[in-house]
């Protein structure tokens, strides 16, 4: 399951985090697979630009060598992740 956090910064700035639950029997784990910094030019535009970009499975075209996750996006992604395998049904 793939959640995306964004973060707006007025109308024409906002940073996009992405994450991935992978349940396994033999690792289970969150990835975190990209982030990018986006603007536009105006409001009337709907294009998105990306100004910084990191991806997790695809170095070669990141623009920047690492992201950094901020407190807040962490704990929203696991708060969000707890909400959704709470509501999730037990089959027989």
């Amino acid at each position: 399951m793939r959640i995306e956090i964004i973060r707006p910064d007025g109308d024409l700035k906002r940073e996009i985090w992405a994450f991935t639950l992978s349940v396994d029997y033999s690792r289970p784990c969150i990835y975190f697979d990209h982030y990018s910094f986006q603007t536009r030019e105006s409001t009337r535009k709907r294009i998105w630009h990306k100004e910084t970009y990191w991806d997790r499975l695809n170095t070669r075209e990141s623009n920047i060598p690492y992201a950094v996750i901020p407190h807040e996006v962490d704990a929203e992604m696991r708060i969000r992740y707890r909400d959704y395998i709470a509501t999730l049904p037990i089959r027989r």
